[in-house]
């Protein structure tokens, strides 16, 4: 039998609405035989820079997040396979332990294995049966939530959706004598599970245009709030920062802390917690020390978010506090509900965020120091911790993307070196598409003097000299807005780390 920790998604208290998000979720697996497939040991990390956010994030916890970004990558090809299908008998797909888990119920279509297949190279994937459907237990869920949405008064404030496929928790908080509602029956198995409700929290210092993510953010009559990321409009490249919807209405003037003119809330999802602060210019780095050090680090792109995976958050009250960002943030599920948020735990059990963090960044971080945008904070609970994703933001308010060291933030590479030896090495290149959709893509490089492409797989790679250009196969010549591919080849040489590197001739992060 295999044990693994229970990772769910939630319905909330409130009317549920839409249709069940993709990739997004996993639970307690079944245990037994299942299908997995390993990929090379990847290569050691290279010397930490100096004074950057990794300094900040204690070193067990820098080198876990580290470790995910290929399963990142792994997860995120196979997810954007699901998507771009019906939902079928997927359940939900994960970061466990050293491998990433699919969830499906009854036998893989083929686009689907196929996807499996190639992520395989990246990182091992196990794929668990599921007794149920994600959309089939999301039917359930929606009758069961008209009870809980019922009596605000009452113990019952949420709806789990196990992504393993196995049935259906009810939130429960019996504080000050709450009672739990009489639950009607259901087809598939429901049980009670005690949580405490999250509350909303809101509130380095002296930032300069171009604004930055992570700083203190001030409204009269003296409210304050953290900005989350500096953003760009693909379409129009308009410049926003992002924040937490609760920190303001439209039309609110914000300043920073030493009063300052910022800019205008002018877009905002109040149900998403999610609002578009109109400035005339951002930067590409948030801040990740104290508030008086200026430690800032440069975003690379932005990520989806994975149970399992770990995150930082980066709001001014707490960087007070402690001098650095909280970490080691657990992606734990998502709701499914009109708010959309995503729920993750503090490991240790310290305070996941404090009042005046709402609207900070919410990250993962790379081996380079950079880091990826992953939402904005919402809520916290002790260690529970509840933020708005980024992908939410990009279906509220269109085509936007982080503002990235060379201003594009469309695309962005994971080029991971997993074998070497004394004659050359193994890539695995995974392509992020932030922007709108790609029909038909070709990835440009320069290899080191001397190397040589000696194999590939899942596209057609050609080399002139040093430059290398690597063309889409026929089954995946479309990256989704959102959606990612992988592909990989063996060299001759020295293997290096190539910049730029372009997508139909665009550099990418």
């Amino acid at each position: 039998m295999v044990h693994m920790r229970q990772l769910s998604r939630t319905t909330r208290r409130s009317a549920v609405a839409g249709v069940l998000t993709i990739g997004v979720v996993i639970g307690t697996g079944f245990g037994g035989s299942h299908a997995t497939a390993g990929a090379p040991a990847a290569a050691p990390a290279a010397a930490l820079p100096a004074g950057s956010v990794l300094d900040r994030i204690p070193p067990s916890v820098r080198d876990r997040m580290i470790a995910q970004e290929k399963l990142v990558d792994t997860a995120s090809v196979v997810r954007t396979a699901v998507t771009a299908g019906a939902p079928r008998g997927y359940a939900g797909i994960g970061l466990v332990g050293d491998h990433v888990t699919l969830w499906w119920k009854g036998a893989l279509p083929a686009d689907i294995a196929a996807a499996v297949t190639a992520a395989r190279h990246i990182a091992p994937v196990s794929v668990q049966h599921a007794a149920y459907s994600g959309s089939q237990l999301k039917a359930q869920a929606d009758g069961l939530a008209e009870v809980v949405d019922a009596d605000p008064a009452d113990a019952a404030h949420g709806v789990r959706i196990k992504t393993d496929g196995s049935g259906l928790e009810v939130l429960v908080d019996t504080a000050r004598g709450a009672k739990i509602p009489a639950l009607p029956k259901s087809v598939v198995p429901v049980r009670t599970v005690p949580q405490k409700r999250l509350e909303q929290r809101s509130t380095r210092l002296d930032d300069v245009a171009p604004w930055s993510g992570g700083m203190r953010l001030y409204r009269d009559p003296g409210y304050i709030c953290t900005s989350g990321f500096g953003v760009r409009d693909l379409s129009t490249a308009t410049p926003y920062l992002i924040t937490a919807a609760h920190c303001g209405d439209l039309g609110t003037e914000w300043k920073d802390w030493s009063g300052e003119p910022v800019g205008t809330t002018v877009q905002r999802n109040a149900d998403h917690d999610a609002e578009m602060i109109a400035v005339p210019s951002v930067s590409n780095k948030i801040y990740v020390g104290g508030v008086e050090d200026g430690v800032q680090a440069r975003v690379a792109g932005w990520t989806e978010v994975y149970p399992g995976q770990l995150l930082c958050q980066s709001g001014t009250v707490s960087a007070e506090a402690t001098g650095a960002p909280v970490c080691n943030l657990e992606v734990k599920f998502h709701y499914t509900d009109r708010e959309e948020l995503v729920e993750a735990t503090q490991l240790d059990g310290l305070e996941a965020a404090r009042g005046g963090d709402s609207g900070g960044p919410v990250y993962a971080v790379t081996a380079a120091g950079t880091v990826l945008a992953a939402g904005t904070t919402t809520r916290t609970a002790g260690a529970g911790f509840g933020f708005q994703d980024f992908a939410t933001y990009r279906q509220d308010f269109g085509d936007i993307v982080p503002v990235t060291e060379d201003g594009t933030g469309s695309c962005r590479v994971s080029y991971q070196v997993t074998d070497a030896w004394s004659t050359g090495y193994t890539v695995n290149v995974t392509v992020y598409n932030s922007g709108a959709d790609v029909n038909g893509w070709h990835l440009g490089w320069n290899l080191p003097d001397s190397g040589q492409i000696q194999g590939r797989w899942n596209a057609d790679v050609t080399q002139t000299g040093t430059a290398v250009t690597a063309t889409n196969a026929a089954h995946n010549a479309t990256i989704t807005a959102g959606g990612a591919v992988t592909f990989g080849f063996t060299a001759s040489g020295a293997p290096n780390t190539p910049s730029p590197i372009t997508l139909n001739g665009v550099p990418c992060a």
